[in-house]
């Protein structure tokens, strides 16, 4: 026993000696500091500063952690006897390894290897000498105190938590000033008139009645935590372009992953074929004929599309040889009109299966045909994606190309899907700065709006169209809260099971940039799960109602399209020094500008919709 506490002892004191600097190390680092100015980083960035005394030049190698099956690359040079900076990126973990030649050869022996996550802001030093022994130093030292990343976010938050008490407690004091006011005038209107008729006899005055015909119909008020989760997940994906602080979990992931920015567009599908229930069903009720909807369906999948081209020439003089053609309204509108299409032939003017066996199911029954439709354009993207021949890559490719699969593959983004947007829409006419160009260095344009991840779009929103499909056949609060919870289970537990509840190592991983299966059955999960929550807190038990989401809920598409057209302008956009909680909080007031015109337009009963 007394052997194990002496090595566990020994263990630590190496531990912490070893991020420990001597005197003359920390003199020549204060000494250093003031003498030489360090290259001045930005935000998710440090500095690793190298002190080299070994007499020979060492190569330095970086991998970093997000580059899935990536080699590592070569970054610089530091000569034997030199102090060099190197500037590292803090999003992800790093690895950097220092290597150098052997002489009269032409391999390279590796000397050190360093792995870590490093801080934001923070100055790494390491002194990389020979000792007597042999044995070369390879340890990191922190020698400034940064602040977290992330801590920022918790000050902004606090803040909008006393802005909004602060607005509550204004709008109730107004709220009781009018009705005080209100009662006054009342009260003395009543007293002028008692004054006035106070020695005026009482006349009899005969009311007739008549009877008012009693009706079973019940008219169906508005959901308005449908209206809610709209306008929540618009005011965040407005947050999200707007930067989102420069947070790496408020921006897309390089490939694969989950990140909340990845959830918003997903939603406004889902959201749309929720949605799309209730209009068909107040036109079938009005008596519309199937070619009416289908030419509203047509006019408005056009207009969506148009304002998806437009907004794709909101950057400058337009090229219309380079001019994008794929968008996020571009994938809205195909998504609707497909669902909508088939909502069209085949939707019913009543309910159906209400005295069957198979009652508990007839909301599902009920999209039969739709469902069979949709599986076989499920099956369609699955043998496109792992099917299709696709030149100079292997078959079923699903990866970002670049350094993935060690530069084997690097024209091979996106595999098939990027492939069909290749021929059929041209390089040029799709989107080219893809988000994996930066890690994973690709050199093929790849658009996340491309044809092929239309067709799980689709799929999406006739998930919602299913989650719709609820709230008109059913009821009581109690079974349309199960059966969206339900709905989220399933959707969760298929996606789970198909990305190996891990980043890269399932089947099929999360993908927003291939809009994968398994990244539209989680997003669909969260979906069902969020909508049932705010129904639940908006229109079951009325806690809350529902703002200021509801606000924006109510006019996506002015809203919408203004956050992207005024995007350039000020006070939406101004220079401002790239600092997490500068971002932070320009983000924050981009995010309040939109929302104050929504609420003007609600207050003014605007509602603008195609």
């Amino acid at each position: 026993m007394k052997w194990c506490l002496l090595v566990i002892t020994w263990c630590y004191c190496c531990s912490v000696f070893a991020d420990q600097l001597s005197i003359e190390e920390e003199q020549f680092i204060d000494k250093y500091n003031k003498d030489h100015d360090k290259p001045i980083i930005k935000k998710d960035e440090a500095w690793l500063t190298v002190v080299s005394t070994v007499g020979f030049d060492v190569h330095v190698y970086i991998h970093n952690h997000e580059c899935w099956k990536c080699d590592r690359i070569y970054l610089q040079t530091i000569d034997g006897n030199d102090v060099a900076t190197i500037i590292l990126n803090t999003t992800y973990g790093t690895d950097i390894e220092f290597r150098r030649n052997i002489i009269g050869q032409d391999e390279e022996i590796s000397l050190c290897n360093i792995s870590r996550k490093f801080k934001e802001n923070g100055d790494y030093w390491m002194f990389y000498n020979q000792s007597d022994f042999g044995i070369r130093s390879c340890d990191l030292n922190l020698v400034n105190d940064p602040m977290t990343a992330e801590m920022p976010i918790l000050y902004v938050a606090a803040g909008i938590l006393v802005l909004w008490i602060i607005v509550k407690a204004v709008a109730y004091c107004y709220s009781v000033r009018v009705i005080s006011e209100s009662y006054d005038v009342k009260h003395d209107e009543e007293g002028k008139t008692n004054t006035n008729n106070v020695q005026m006899a009482p006349v009899p005055v005969q009311v007739e009645t008549t009877e008012v015909p009693m009706t079973t119909h019940h008219k169906r008020s508005r959901l308005h935590s449908l209206d809610t989760f709209r306008g929540f997940s618009l005011l965040l994906m407005i947050f999200v372009n707007y930067g989102g602080g420069g947070y790496w979990f408020f921006d897309h992931p390089p490939w694969n992953g989950l990140t909340v920015a990845d959830l918003v567009f997903p939603w406004f599908v889902f959201i749309m074929g929720t949605s799309m229930n209730y209009s068909f069903k107040s036109m079938l009720k009005r008596g519309k004929s199937r070619g009416w909807i289908f030419c509203k369906v047509f006019k408005r999948t056009c207009l969506l599309f148009t304002f998806g081209i437009i907004l794709n020439t909101n950057w400058g003089p337009v090229d219309l040889n380079h001019l994008r053609i794929p968008g996020v309204l571009q994938r809205l509108s195909l998504s609707y009109f497909v669902v909508a299409l088939l909502e069209t032939i085949f939707a019913k003017n009543k309910v159906i299966g209400q005295k069957k066996s198979w009652h508990w199911i007839r909301d599902i029954v009920s999209l039969l045909p739709q469902w069979i439709i949709n599986l076989i354009m499920l099956g369609t993207y699955l043998a496109l994606t792992f099917a299709l021949p696709v030149p100079g890559c292997p078959r079923g490719y699903i990866g970002p190309g670049g350094l993935h699969e060690y530069r084997k593959y690097e024209n091979c983004t996106g595999g098939a899907a990027g492939y069909i947007d290749r021929v059929v829409l041209g390089e040029n006419h799709i989107y080219g700065n893809p988000t994996p160009k930066a890690i994973y260095q690709t050199k093929v344009p790849y658009d996340p709006e491309g044809i092929l991840g239309t067709l799980t779009s689709i799929f999406l929103c006739f998930l919602g169209l299913q989650g719709g499909r609820i709230f008109l056949y059913y009821d009581d609060h109690y079974g349309r809260l199960i059966r969206l919870l339900v709905w989220s289970l399933i959707t969760g537990a298929v996606g789970i099971a198909l990305c190996n509840a891990s980043k890269n190592d399932g089947i099929i991983p999360l993908n927003k940039n291939l809009w994968s299966v398994s990244f539209i059955l989680i997003t669909a999960c969260f979906g069902y799960f969020l909508l049932a929550i705010l129904y639940i807190l908006v229109d079951v038990l009325k806690w809350w109602r529902g703002t200021p989401f509801i606000f924006a809920g109510m006019n996506p598409l002015v809203i919408y399209l203004c956050h992207d057209i005024f995007y350039r302008f000020f006070p939406i956009n101004w220079q401002i020094e790239a600092i997490h909680w500068k971002l932070l909080i320009k983000a924050v007031w981009d995010v309040i500008i939109w929302l104050i015109l929504a609420f003007v337009l609600y207050c003014k009963k605007i509602f603008i919709a195609l």
